[in-house]
This record gives C-alpha cells, sequence and structure tokens, in this order.
C-alpha cells in the first residue's frame, strides 16, 4: 500500500460505508488524514469509523444523502465547526443502474443523475467557499471508464461520467488561482458490492476479464492508491487530469 503524508489534513469522502469510497477512506486515514466518512446509512459508516480507530486512525461517521442540498450544507458545516477546516473532498457517492434507456422509468433516470452528477456538484459547491478562504484544497472526482467508451445498456451512467471528466477539467480552470487542486480517477471493472451482480455470471466475467490485459479485475485498494496521490501535496501541480485506473481497458 502505498504513503502519503496527510497528517493534519480533513478529509471528507462520500459514498464511503462500502467498496471504493471505503477503501479510500481507510487509506486516507492510515495516512494521517482525519476522515469524515458519509454514506445513506450512518450506522454501516460507523463500522468504517471504528476500523479506522482500530488502526490507529481518526474518523467521524455522518448520515448523508448527497442529493438533499441541505444535509450536504449541515455536514459541511458541523464538520468545519469540529475541525476548523476542510482539506480534502472525496467525491465518490455513484449508483449504477444497467437499462436500456427506451424502458428505463425517469424516477431511475433522474435518481442517477442526483447521485452521481448532482451529487458531485451539490457537494463541492458546498465545500468550496471553505476551500476558498483557505487557499487550500484538494477535490477528487469518482468518474468511470464509461465516461471514455461505450458501456453495454448503461446510457445514463455514462453520460454521468462523460460529464464528471468534464466537470473536473472545468472546475480545475475555475479554481486554481484559490490554490485547489480538482482531479478525477476512472476507475475499470473493480469488485465491489456495485459489481457483484456482473462479476458472478461466468461468461461476463470472463467477456470483461478479455477486455483487462492486466488479466485480472481490480480491488478498491487500487482506486484508493491513486487518489491517495492525488489529494497529496505530492500532486500539488496536477489539476483538471482524470487519472485512469482500469488494468489497460482504454488500451484495447
Amino acid at each position: 500500500m502505498n504513503t502519503y503524508d496527510l497528517k493534519g489534513k480533513v478529509a471528507v469522502v462520500t459514498g464511503a460505508m462500502r467498496g471504493i469510497g471505503k477503501g479510500i477512506a481507510l487509506l486516507l486515514a492510515r495516512n494521517g488524514a482525519r476522515v469524515v466518512v458519509t454514506d445513506i446509512d450512518k450506522a454501516s459508516c460507523e463500522q468504517v469509523v471504528k476500523e479506522i480507530e482500530k488502526a490507529g486512525g481518526t474518523g467521524v461517521a455522518f448520515k448523508l444523502d448527497v442529493t438533499n442540498e441541505q444535509e450536504i450544507q449541515d455536514v459541511v458545516k458541523s464538520v468545519h465547526a469540529q475541525f476548523g477546516r476542510i482539506d480534502i473532498l472525496v467525491n465518490n457517492a455513484g449508483i449504477f443502474i444497467q437499462e436500456e434507456l427506451d424502458g428505463m422509468d425517469t424516477a431511475k433516470i433522474d435518481k442517477e443523475l442526483g447521485v452521481n452528477l448532482r451529487g458531485t456538484l451539490l457537494c463541492t459547491k458546498s465545500v468550496l467557499p471553505i476551500m476558498k478562504q483557505q487557499h487550500y484544497g484538494k477535490i477528487v472526482n469518482l468518474a468511470s471508464i464509461a465516461g471514455f467508451v461505450g458501456f453495454e445498456v448503461a446510457s445514463v451512467y455514462s453520460a454521468t461520467k462523460g460529464a464528471i471528466v468534464n466537470l473536473t477539467r472545468e472546475l480545475a480552470l475555475e479554481l486554481g488561482k484559490y490554490g485547489i487542486n480538482v482531479n478525477a480517477v476512472a476507475p475499470g471493472v473493480i469488485e465491489t458490492p456495485m459489481t457483484d451482480g456482473l462479476l458472478e455470471d461466468k461468461n461476463v466475467a470472463a467477456a470483461l476479464l478479455s477486455k483487462i490485459p492486466y488479466g485480472r479485475t481490480g480491488k478498491p485498494e487500487d482506486i484508493a492508491n491513486g487518489v491517495g496521490f492525488l489529494v497529496s501535496d505530492d500532486s500539488s501541480y496536477i489539476t483538471g487530469h482524470t487519472l485512469v485506473i482500469d488494468g489497460g481497458w482504454l488500451t484495447m
């Protein structure tokens, strides 16, 4: 596991009760950050905090629905009151609905747009006044290789992830003068609860593996390592970049 000096930093991670978000939260805590673990189920977030504390780190749990702007503002206000700063925001919360567009209920379209894209926008909007005042901030958005290439029956998901790639670039342009770095990571196929259904089907798993030159699916720590670098001061001159972590999928 890679190590970065994050001592004294305060990091907010959305969608952190499991999968990639949990992996990111654990890595940031191991590297010295005080980690705010947020997701829609506070009890699950508290379990992640227990793991952080067992390993000697510092964490705090908040219930957070990233589609609820008032809830976002309340969490940001509480974190700032408790720690006096917010240095890192990882916009990880996301959902994946695999349905053909013409058969997809509009409520599901709105939900996927709301969590994946609107949630990223609202969380970023809420922390910016603090980061601007500090003249320091690290924002990492979770995109996907689906933002670069087509995925079967995933039009809305792909649209949100493509938008995040462009949002990352635009925010970097807008926020550089405030000392705020904005980057993204674009995972390939990662072993998480979100992909369990796909990988349980041997035929689907084999088809996916055939697209990965490295010969295996990814793990949450593969993504966490990339995020750890991007939120550290080792990446201070990198902004507006999307780091693809996919085992080589996009080379095919």
